[in-house]
This record gives C-alpha cells, sequence and structure tokens, in this order.
C-alpha cells in the first residue's frame, strides 16, 4: 500500500479540529497544546485537525502555525492521524509549510486557496500544480467560502494519488452528497463539517470523517457516535447552548473543565469571553453527562 493509500485508510472516524490555548500576553501556550494533543491521542482520537476556524488562524502568524504545527506533530508521535493546516498563502509559501509538516510528523495537510483567488476550476488546478513535488505528503482540499469549490474541480483533483480528500464546509447537504458521489471511487475522501449529524447521511454515501462537537472534550463519545451509538442526546444540547454564548470560547471552557487548559481565552484581537462562562458551562454539563464529564 502507498503512502496515500495507506494516509487514506487511517482517514476514518471523529475528527477533532484542534483548538488552541493562549496565555496572557496572547501567545500560544504550546505546552498547553502539547499536553492537550497527548490527551486526545491517549483517548484514542483517531484525527486530530489543525483548522483555520477552531484553530483561530486568523489570529497566528505564519510563525505561529509553523510553530504550532511542530508541537502537535511531536505531541501526537503517530498515534492519531494528524492533519496540518495552511493559511492563505501563495504557492511557494505552502510549498514551504508542506516540506515543514512532513519533517515535523505531520500526516496530511489541507491545502487553503483563498476564496478571494475567485474559486474556479482554472485557479484551483494551477494552485495545486504549483505544488507538485513539494513534499512527500498527502494532500486535502478545502471546500469553503465563496463562490462554492467547483464539482468539477473537485474530481480532476481527487484523481491525483496525492490528493486524498477534502473539509466540506460549504452546503452540508445536496453539495456535500454530490462531492462524495463524485469522487468516491478515486481513492478519496469527503471530510464532513458542521455537525455529527451531517455524517449519518454522508457516510452511507462513502464519507469516511466529520468534525465532531463533542469530540474535543469527550472523543469517547465521538467514538461510540461512529460505531452507530448514536448520541444525539449528548450533542443537541450542547451545541446550541455553545451557539448562544460564543463557539469557539465555550469549546475553550469545555477543555478548561477537564483541567487541560487554564484559561479559555481567545487569540487577540477577539474579546474577553463572558467572566462566568466556565461556571455556566458546568452546570449544564453536569445535566448532560450526569456527572460524568
Amino acid at each position: 500500500m502507498d503512502k496515500a493509500a495507506a494516509a487514506l485508510a487511517r482517514m476514518k472516524g471523529p475528527v477533532v479540529p484542534l483548538n488552541l490555548c493562549f496565555d496572557e500576553s496572547g501567545a500560544v501556550d504550546h505546552q498547553a497544546v502539547a499536553i492537550y494533543v497527548d490527551w486526545l491521542s491517549a483517548q484514542g482520537a483517531p484525527i486530530l485537525m489543525l483548522t483555520y476556524g477552531s484553530s483561530e488562524f486568523a489570529c497566528l502568524d505564519d510563525e505561529d502555525i509553523w510553530a504550532v504545527t511542530e508541537t502537535v506533530g511531536q505531541a501526537c508521535a503517530g498515534r492519531a492521524f494528524c492533519i496540518g493546516g495552511t493559511g492563505f498563502w501563495k504557492p511557494a509559501k505552502t510549498r514551504d509549510y508542506l516540506a515543514h509538516a512532513q519533517a515535523v510528523g505531520m500526516d496530511a495537510v489541507k491545502v487553503q486557496v483563498h476564496p478571494y483567488l475567485g474559486n474556479t476550476t482554472p485557479v484551483l488546478v494551477n494552485y495545486f500544480d504549483a505544488l507538485e513535488g513539494a513534499a512527500d505528503i498527502p494532500l486535502l482540499l478545502w471546500a469553503g467560502g465563496q463562490p462554492p469549490f467547483p464539482l468539477e474541480a473537485a474530481v480532476e483533483l481527487a484523481q491525483r494519488p496525492h490528493i486524498i480528500g477534502m473539509k466540506n464546509d460549504g452546503d452540508q447537504f445536496y453539495t456535500y452528497y454530490d462531492l462524495i458521489r463524485q469522487t468516491r471511487n478515486f481513492g478519496f475522501g469527503v471530510i464532513s463539517g458542521g455537525q455529527m449529524r451531517n455524517f449519518a447521511f454522508g457516510y452511507p454515501l462513502g464519507s469516511p470523517a466529520y468534525l465532531c462537537t463533542v469530540a474535543p472534550f469527550r472523543p469517547d463519545i465521538a467514538n461510540a457516535f461512529y460505531n452507530w451509538d448514536l448520541v444525539y442526546r449528548y450533542e443537541e444540547p450542547w451545541l446550541q447552548w455553545a451557539i448562544k454564548h460564543n463557539w469557539l470560547a465555550s469549546i475553550k471552557a469545555a477543555i478548561q473543565l477537564k483541567g487541560l487548559y487554564p484559561n479559555h481565552r481567545l487569540g487577540p484581537p477577539h474579546p474577553a469571553p463572558e467572566l462566568d462562562l466556565v461556571e455556566k458551562l458546568k452546570v449544564l454539563f453536569d445535566e448532560i453527562y450526569q456527572g460524568e464529564f
């Protein structure tokens, strides 16, 4: 089995979109991130992903992204399938990052092409043409932003052996299903963004993995869902609460409640989360998880 096929075989199950920890100065707390990644890996989380939104790349500079990629790769040490993520970079910078991600132990990289380039098939194909030969690391596409990622571009790029999948942050229904149907015969997996419930419909069509809203702090539940022990009773009340109380801050507060992060700060220039967020979240989790959080 070649490297790309082996990577695709591992890219199954719940995906933890990695939230980062920041210290009082606004810098990434790499020690806390390493402890968190080690815990996730020990708990059996199958896939860890650095991603623009949850990992707050808009709050990071290029050096931060380089450094946190190394922190994650080294802390995971091959126990989970680790997916790095690019910024919105020109191809030359992305080429450098691919080589770096491979060197520090990442298993694949999600390449994000800036939507302002147009998201047209010629632009996307040309961008990935410019990455050829940069590193021997499997790649994932990113379907997000407007205009939507063209289906014909996904089909063309899916046929390149080293491009093994896509994270879909676009339409969570018909476009998601079309992407799966049109690419599933090319050794290519479309990862569901959004919510666990999306995967319940995408999996029968061929989607291998999904971002999971409880995986950052209860990977055991995320794994149970993948094994079809449906756990909507855990996700729904948490999801609705978190949407009302600042999504990113709520996930970080949950990680803090587990004792894995010392705080739930967002990266600057985000304002500070509400002061009693952790206390409110504990009340909710005591109810949802019946004291087993």
